[in-house]
C-alpha cells in the first residue's frame, strides 16, 4: 500500500499497490472504495474493533 498525502502533507488515505482500492480510516470507521472493471465504484464501510 502507498500513503496518499494532501498539500499540507497530511495522510488522507492509503492506495493499494494495484491502484484499484482506496482505504480511508477515521477513528473506528474504515471506508473502502474499489474500482470495478465496468468503471463503477463500490463503496463499503465497516467498523473496526478498538484494541485495548
Amino acid at each position: 500500500m502507498t500513503e496518499v498525502r494532501n498539500l499540507d502533507n497530511k495522510r488522507i488515505c492509503d492506495k493499494s499497490s494495484d491502484e484499484r482500492m482506496i482505504f480511508i480510516q477515521r477513528k473506528d470507521c474504515l471506508t473502502i472504495i474499489q474500482a470495478k472493471p465496468d468503471g463503477t465504484l463500490l463503496v463499503t464501510q465497516q467498523r473496526r474493533k478498538k484494541t485495548s
